[in-house]
C-alpha cells in the first residue's frame, strides 16, 4: 500500500523533463537569454554630499522625527529636512543630497544614512544646518551583481568605478551567473 502510494506521489515527477542549464555545462548562455551590463559611476562624485535647496517630495520613503524636523528619505538621492514646528504649517527647509542612498535612521540624536557604500552620521544644528559628523568607509557590500536571480551578466570591474545600476545590454559571453 505505502508503495504504492510512493509511486503515485512520484509518478507526475517522472514525466517531467529535465535539463541541465548550458551554463552549468560549460557551454554559452541561450541565445535570447537577458544579459545585464553594469553601469559605472564616479566613486569621488557619488560618494559627495550637499545641501540643496528645497524641492517637491516626490517617491517618499520613510519619514522620521528628529526634534522639531520631519526627515523624509527619498529612496536613491537623500532626505528632505522640513520644520514641524508648526505642524498645521510644516516647511520644507532643504534637500540633503545623498547619492545612492537606500535607508536612513536616526539613533541618540544622530541621522544615520548609507550613500553607496559608505554609512554617513549626520546631526542638524540648532540654526538648521546640516553637519557631516562621521564617514564609515566601505561598510557597506559593493553591488557586485543584478539585483535578480537567475540572470547572466557582465562581471564587475572595480576599476571602472561604482556599480550604481544593472541595465539589459549585448554580452556576447558572460562570465557570471546568478
Amino acid at each position: 500500500m505505502k508503495k504504492r502510494l510512493l509511486l503515485l506521489l512520484l509518478l507526475p515527477l517522472l514525466s517531467c523533463e529535465f535539463s541541465v542549464d548550458s551554463f552549468f555545462s560549460g557551454g554559452r548562455p541561450p541565445s535570447d537569454a537577458p544579459v545585464y551590463v553594469p553601469v559605472y559611476g564616479d566613486a569621488e562624485s557619488l560618494l559627495k554630499i550637499g545641501k540643496q535647496p528645497p524641492r517637491a517630495i516626490e517617491r517618499p520613503a520613510k519619514i522620521f522625527t528628529y526634534g522639531k524636523y520631519l526627515i523624509v528619505n527619498i529612496r536613491d538621492e537623500g532626505f528632505h529636512v522640513i520644520d514641524n514646528e508648526d505642524p498645521s504649517r510644516p516647511n520644507n527647509l532643504f534637500f540633503v543630497e545623498v547619492p545612492g542612498n537606500n535607508d536612513v535612521a536616526i539613533k541618540n540624536g544622530v541621522i544615520y544614512a548609507d550613500n553607496y557604500r559608505d554609512i554617513v552620521a549626520f546631526t542638524i544644528t540648532s540654526g538648521g544646518e546640516i553637519v557631516v559628523e562621521e564617514r564609515l568607509e566601505n561598510v557597506i557590500e559593493a553591488n557586485s551583481f543584478p539585483p535578480f536571480l537567475n540572470v547572466y551578466f557582465e562581471c564587475p570591474d572595480p576599476a571602472k568605478g561604482l556599480v550604481i545600476d544593472w541595465v539589459l545590454g549585448n554580452v556576447d559571453d558572460p562570465k557570471c551567473y546568478r
